[in-house]
């Protein structure tokens, strides 16, 4: 608002007491972006709810005399500063006959039948451009009410505009409200909860109700050299196989025509990959050093795309799989869960904290888990169905059917979300940590005293919801125990994680494990040992553009809502300074783009739309951000990915060095788009596939020398 409005000062909007809404400075801004590309954006219709009893007129908490006090200080009409209080920074494009439409949101758009009719309130220069290009107009009565009841304080005397509303004990500001379960009963989620992806079986789901990619052809930038990221550099030259821009892999050679890819994975400190295609064939390739592809330790290094399989049951398809630095764990369709890999701290949940390691996969024990029950059936007692996993560098976490979560692997930082770490003394110098080898279910979720009565609590703090040493106060969650999950994802040594959406209230998000760089989106830098909603991730913002999915990177998350709009929290980048609260990247939001997936790796982000528009930032020095060659590297600001220009890109993973897309292919205009996307066969890294096998022959006649003796008397003592 400060920026549109062209003010050099800072603004109070409201009084710190009742203020909570979040901020939606731009991070990083790109003011100047365009507003689309060839292809146009989606249009989407929102409606934020306004508090018009008792004091608290306006989103936040805002009362009728800080309305007035508002229209004084920017010397705007009520009806202006109504309109820019209920459009809730929501950012959506306009309706009437500048909007933008698109193909793919026909039914849907604000401009269709049945859409709210557009307001013109009184405003002036930028806002009023600003809102008339881009936002969503208030309802009329909405709209109304506020302003009449802005200009009626502003006719007040003096000293009644200027004396602040005193909040009575029984009143709470609208975002409190807002915050709170419905009284209308527990909450009723949509069940049961399905894999992100959409197996070409003919089936009937409810992945309508979830956040589930269109299948497609896969692209990757970055090299695929999995050796590389982390140890050295790659050519200045690039050559066929280090990816400097988005190029699809092996669309004939491998895959071939007819073969759509319709899951994706890495992780921010994995450099190894999985996909898995539309018939549930799973693909791995990458770093292999501890068996984490599961094809046995006959390589460093897996160069291609490889079909993986598990020992005595070659016809299992998959339908989900996660990946960390060390180990691979697959979702069968049976409901049962493999992995593969390192094993140090118990994340493979094979039950054995004595196993270092395996090379191939093996069944992981989930706690309560008999079998794997019948697809789309209910769970019940010894019957657990997994359907979505996600993997971080020492720690794994799977969501079954139910919406249940279990975590298995290391309970450093409070990773395992079962409230304690166990740090214990191994020796000197060396701490130990309760890790746990097995899945367990996690049901406990908390939430801080403050953001339970709709305040703010930090650690600079000393009060309500603070303890005397500083550290904020947590409480369980009411309806803890019954609370479903659909969507989760791990970072380095965090995991963030999104509720079912349900019939009641709006889902919620929680986060838990590492707390640096804001990364949880608390706004301090604390560990959490459970999981903790995320309070600035609720309220009359989001109360029609809820969170439905959110990635973890290494120390950032991106959360990803209903209209397209994505937030951000953390840090990405080597410097700078930490974003500590969930903030919208309004460089896409406010130019009419509507988001369909975003990604987080190592130090990028990325965010696709549904305009054929990809967008990433960071940094990136083997190809992985896909600007190309004799481009910068690094970006502090979204940056087109030329590569991808018109593309469609339902899905994006981000790894360590490498990033991962899946692309639309389904009609003349994405067959159009994707003739312009670089290529890459078999044939064509040929050469470098014959460099992977040198190494392997070379470091197995190294293994089969005898270890040279060392000769006493030799060398310094």
């Amino acid at each position: 608002l400060q920026q549109l409005l062209d003010i050099d000062h800072p603004l109070l909007l409201f009084r710190p007491h009742t203020y909570t809404s979040v901020s939606h400075t731009t991070h990083p801004s790109n003011n100047k972006m365009p507003r689309g590309r060839k292809r146009s954006a989606g249009t989407t219709t929102t409606s934020v709810s306004n508090t018009t009893s008792g004091h608290y007129i306006a989103p936040g908490g805002g009362t009728t005399s800080d309305m007035a006090h508002l229209s004084h200080t920017l010397n705007l009409s009520p009806d202006a500063i109504a309109a820019i209080m209920n459009c809730g920074g929501q950012g959506v494009v306009g309706v009437g006959a500048g909007s933008r439409t698109s193909r793919r949101s026909a039914g849907g758009d604000a401009g269709g039948e049945g859409a709210a009719a557009a307001v013109d309130p009184a405003m002036m220069n930028v806002w009023g451009d600003f809102m008339s290009e881009e936002m969503s107009a208030t309802p009329a009565a909405a709209a109304s009410t506020v302003a009449s009841t802005v200009a009626s304080a502003s006719a007040a005397s003096p000293a009644a505009v200027g004396k602040a509303a005193v909040d009575s004990p029984s009143e709470k500001p609208a975002a409190a409200a807002a915050a709170e379960p419905a009284s209308d009963g527990p909450r009723s989620y949509v069940l049961p909860i399905q894999p992100r992806m959409r197996l070409s079986n003919g089936k009937k789901s409810n992945n309508d109700d979830f956040d589930v990619p269109t299948p497609g052809l896969l692209a990757q930038t970055g090299t695929l050299d999995a050796s590389v990221p982390g140890r050295s550099a790659i050519s200045k030259d690039p050559l066929t196989h280090e990816l400097i821009c988005p190029t699809l892999l092996f669309p004939t050679s491998i895959f071939g025509k007819s073969t759509k890819i319709a899951f994706i994975t890495t992780s921010p400190t994995a450099c190894h990959s999985i996909a898995i295609t539309s018939t549930g064939a799973a693909y791995g390739w990458g770093r292999n050093e501890t068996g984490q592809l599961g094809l046995g330790l006959s390589s460093a290094v897996v160069p291609l795309p490889t079909l993986l399989q598990v020992s005595g049951e070659e016809n299992l398809t998959f339908v989900g799989a996660g990946v960390g630095k060390y180990h691979t764990v697959l979702v069968g369709s049976n409901g049962l869960v493999y992995a593969s890999g390192g094993n140090l701290c118990g994340q493979l949940g094979i039950n054995n904290a004595g196993a270092k390691g395996i090379d191939k996969f093996r069944k992981c024990v989930v706690m309560g888990q008999i079998s794997g029950g019948e697809e789309g059936g209910e769970e019940d007692v010894g019957c657990v169905r997994i359907v979505q996993a996600s993997c971080g560098e020492n720690i794994s976490a799977l969501i079954s059917s139910a919406g249940h979560l279990y975590t298995a692997g290391s309970a450093e930082f409070g990773m395992l979300g079962n409230g304690e770490t166990g740090e214990h003394i191994i020796s000197a110098g060396k701490m130990g940590y309760d890790n746990c080898a097995k899945f367990v279910r996690r049901s406990v979720f908390c939430q801080s005293e403050s953001d339970a009565i709709g305040g703010v609590a930090t650690k600079m703090m000393t009060g309500k919801g603070v303890d005397s040493a500083g550290n904020v106060k947590c409480v369980s969650l009411e309806d803890s125990a019954t609370i479903c999950l659909a969507n989760v994802s791990c970072g380095k040594n965090h995991t963030v994680a999104v509720e079912a959406p349900s019939s009641v209230g709006t889902p919620r998000v929680f986060t838990w494990g590492s707390g640096d760089y804001g990364r949880l989106g608390h706004g301090i830098q604390a560990d959490e040992y459970t999981p903790r909603l995320v309070g600035g991730l609720r309220g009359p913002i989001f109360a029609t553009n809820h969170p439905v999915s959110a990635v973890a990177g290494s120390n950032c998350s991106l959360i990803k809502t209903k209209n397209g709009h994505a937030y951000y929290v953390g840090k990405h980048k080597q410097g700078g300074e930490s974003t500590m609260r969930p903030t919208l990247v309004d460089a896409l939001a406010n130019n009419g783009h509507v988001v369909a997936s975003i990604g987080a790796g190592s130090q990028t982000v990325f965010c696709s739309t549904k305009s054929g528009v990809t967008v990433s930032w960071g940094h990136g020095s083997y190809g992985e951000l896909g600007y190309g060659k004799d481009e910068n590297k690094s970006s502090s600001k979204p940056k087109f990915v030329l590569g991808l220009d018109s593309c469609l890109v339902t899905d994006v993973a981000c790894g360590m060095g490498h990033t991962l897309f899946i692309v639309s292919d389904e009609d003349e205009e994405d067959a159009k788009a994707l003739k312009k996307v670089s290529k890459v066969e078999e044939k064509d890294v040929s050469q470098f596939v014959e460099q992977i096998k040198a190494k392997k022959v070379a470091s197995d006649a190294g293994a089969d020398e005898p270890a040279k003796k060392k000769q006493k008397g030799k060398g310094k003592k």
